[in-house]
């Protein structure tokens, strides 16, 4: 079995450690660990043993967050194993950079998201700011599609928490369904039920978007000039 915590140690990275900590708020111990790094020895781990791996999992660092929830995203299992395993995983999300490598690693088969889809919408609807983070970024990754655009954007506009982690996450995702679906989403954005604070991150992402043209962005700042 593969010695994961001398692995992780070996990867560690001052210089890119002091970086990360300046992105990444909250008191755990950052070693500086990169994510190709951290993926390599995640794929690693997920051929080796890794329910072993899982089951003897003692956290003493962020990167460990991390590696466990790319473990568990490149590990082979059952769709209903898979979700069992995210289902333990989501709560122990504390910052934007666990959750979104975790959340872009697995790629479902067609036949399996309708399961990770049913899966992952009640937790947009918790009042917890990074499980919430975890939907958004789910169905921006998975889910902003002919069949689910009116649903995502429904579904975020009944979802409000006042973290900004959450807010950015929303505001993301809004704006790629924006830039995919800009006949559905204007006139969603138009009808003025956001807040200012997330609207105005939606605004300028998609203002960012080189997939937008200079009459949409004009068009888009006038969302919030007005306000």
């Amino acid at each position: 079995m593969i010695d994961v915590k001398k692995e992780l140690l070996a990867l560690s990275d001052e210089g890119n450690a002091e970086f990360v900590r300046k992105l990444v708020p909250g008191d755990r111990v950052i070693i500086g660990a990169r994510l190709p790094a951290m993926r390599e020895l995640a794929k690693r781990v997920a051929k080796d043993d890794w329910r072993s791996y899982i089951d003897t999992w003692e956290p003493e660092c962020m990167e460990d967050y991390m590696l466990r929830g790319l473990v568990i995203a490149y590990a082979k299992m059952n769709t209903d194993e898979r979700l069992e395993q995210y289902r333990r995983f989501v709560p122990l999300i504390d910052n934007w950079s666990v959750c979104d490598s975790f959340c872009n690693t697995w790629k479902p088969k067609k036949n399996e998201k309708q399961k990770v889809w049913d899966f992952i919408v009640p937790y947009l609807k918790t009042d917890d700011e990074f499980q919430m983070r975890f939907s958004a970024v789910m169905m921006l990754t998975l889910f902003i599609d002919d069949e689910h655009i009116g649903d995502v954007i429904a579904l975020l506009d009944s979802a409000n928490n006042d973290g900004y982690y959450f807010k950015m996450a929303k505001a993301w995702t809004l704006s790629v369904c924006f830039v995919k679906y800009p006949d559905i989403t204007m006139p969603y954005l138009e009808k003025g039920t956001l807040d200012e604070e997330t609207l105005r991150m939606t605004v300028r992402k998609i203002i960012d978007s080189y997939r937008v043209s200079d009459e949409m962005r004009a068009k888009v700042r006038g969302l919030v000039s007005r306000n």
